[in-house]
């Protein structure tokens, strides 16, 4: 029991909303796969059906049955506007929904023209229709996602100009959740990316954290499972269970 998966990049048009577009076919009886959260919301076609999945905070298991396709695209954080309009992220924080309730009849046009035609150029048409309403970026938030990205150990060493109150108002409106929480979530998935020779104490001073012990905290709390699930073997520490 498994499951095909591959992601590939957004046309030019959407390169700054859209991380990537991915798709995945379950090949046996059943699968299941663990998704963590990673900062950003997913549009997908799933065996005829359309969804949004919104911003998560904590892990979540998804169930699939032998042969069921999907195809998805998956916003960058802080461009969920693209997708959620004038619904804000918070309202679809740790939740799938019927893309029908957030668009209307728009979104049976496009489930009508998905299940005819190709999936991926289908959603990205709708996306681009989208972009002279939908399509402004809070460019605070984009800097600060790239501070993230790039490894900025906290909120305290970035002098954004900005009050805590402000900065927690436009981070919530344009990701769903607050700066304290993307920062982990970024610094997640930046840790999961990264190599090192030093075992997970290593890994953890490169990645920002305090100690190994704190990495360890961090990864069950966002995952649900240990480290030794998610780092590659160089990573790993054998007092790790």
């Amino acid at each position: 029991m498994s499951s095909d998966y591959r992601e590939w990049a957004p046309s030019p048009e959407l390169a700054e909303h859209v991380r990537c577009l991915w798709g995945s076919r379950v090949v046996g009886a059943r699968h299941r796969q663990r998704v963590i959260p990673d900062g950003c919301v997913d549009l997908l076609w799933t065996d005829g059906g359309l969804r949004v999945v919104g911003p998560d905070t904590q892990w979540r298991d998804v169930d699939a049955s032998n042969g069921s396709r999907t195809v998805a695209v998956r916003l960058r954080p802080g461009a969920a506007r693209l997708l959620l309009g004038d619904v804000a992220p918070h309202e679809l924080q740790d939740t799938t929904t019927d893309l029908a309730q957030l668009w209307g009849s728009s979104a049976e046009r496009l489930l009508d023209e998905a299940s005819t035609g190709s999936v991926g150029p289908a959603l990205e048409r709708a996306l681009r229709e989208r972009l002279p309403r939908f399509g402004e970026v809070d460019p605070l938030v984009h800097a600060l996602v790239a501070e993230f990205d790039a490894g900025a150990a906290s909120l305290a060493e970035l002098d954004l100009g900005i009050t805590d109150r402000q900065l927690r108002r436009r981070v919530v409106a344009a990701v769903g959740y607050g700066p304290k929480t993307l920062h982990r979530v970024l610094r997640l998935q930046r840790t999961l990316r990264m190599e090192t020779t030093g075992g997970l104490a290593g890994l953890a001073v490169a990645a920002g954290f305090a100690d190994q012990a704190h990495l360890s905290r961090e990864v069950r709390a966002l995952t649900g499972r240990t480290p030794s699930a998610y780092l590659p073997l160089e990573n790993r520490n054998a007092s790790v269970a």
